[in-house]
C-alpha cells in the first residue's frame, strides 16, 4: 500500500507541474454511481461509488487517479469459511491509476477507454456457528479496463456511462476475489 501511495503522490505532483501546457489540455474530476453486475466471489454487494481526478495531456490522451468504494457482501460457500457459517465482507476500498484514450465522434458524443491497475482492500469476518468469529483482511491488485461514453451537457460538464472490468493481475488466477464487472453513470467536470 505504501508503494501505491508513493506512486499516487508522484502522479499528483507531476499533474500540478503540468499547468504550463497549452489550453487544449484539461484537468477534470468525476463522480460515478454504479452497480456490480458480475463477480467472481460474494465479496461485493450493492452499489459502487467512484471518484477520480485526471489530466488530459492532449484532447485524446490523459492520466487518471481513481478511488472506488463498494459495499461488501456475505459469502456462504466453503471457499471463505473454515467451518459452518458464512463470511461477511466490510466495505471494499480500491485505489487505481489509469491511462485514458478518448475519441470524439461528434460534438455531442465521445467514446473513452481506460486501462490501468487498482489495488483493493476489504476486511472480513467469518461468522461461524460453532466458535467465535475469525477476522482478516484481503488485499489484491487487479488489472482494470473501462469502456464508456461521454455526452457533453455544457462547456464544463459531461454525462458519462461506462462498463468497468476488473480482473486478477495474477496469471494463474489465484487471488481473483475482487474480479468484477461494474456498470456506472456519472458526471465529469472540467476544471
Amino acid at each position: 500500500m505504501k508503494t501505491t501511495m508513493r506512486a499516487l503522490a508522484t502522479l499528483i505532483v507531476s499533474l500540478i507541474g503540468l499547468n504550463a501546457l497549452p489550453d487544449e489540455s484539461k484537468a477534470y474530476c468525476t463522480a460515478e454511481l454504479g452497480q456490480v453486475i458480475t463477480k467472481y466471489a460474494e465479496v461485493f454487494d450493492g452499489p459502487s461509488l467512484r471518484t477520480a481526478a485526471g489530466y488530459k495531456f492532449t484532447p485524446k490522451f490523459g492520466l487518471e487517479v481513481a478511488y472506488d468504494l463498494s459495499r461488501g457482501g456475505t459469502a456462504k460457500d466453503d471457499f471463505w469459511r473454515a467451518t459452518e457459517g458464512s463470511t461477511r465482507f466490510d466495505t471494499v476500498h480500491a485505489l487505481g491509476v489509469f491511462g485514458l484514450v478518448e475519441w470524439e465522434i461528434n460534438p455531442k458524443l465521445s467514446f473513452l477507454s481506460k486501462f490501468g491497475v487498482a489495488r483493493g482492500k476489504v476486511d472480513y469476518r467469518a461468522l461461524e456457528l460453532s466458535s467465535s468469529p475469525s477476522a482478516g483482511s484481503l488485499t489484491e491488485t487487479n488489472i482494470v479496463i473501462v469502456l464508456g461514453a461521454a455526452v457533453p451537457m455544457s462547456s464544463s460538464h459531461d454525462f458519462t456511462i461506462s462498463v468497468k472490468q476488473q480482473m486478477s493481475a495474477n496469471v494463474f488466477g489465484i487471488g481473483d476475489s475482487l474480479d468484477s464487472t461494474t456498470v456506472s453513470m456519472g458526471l465529469r467536470i472540467r476544471l
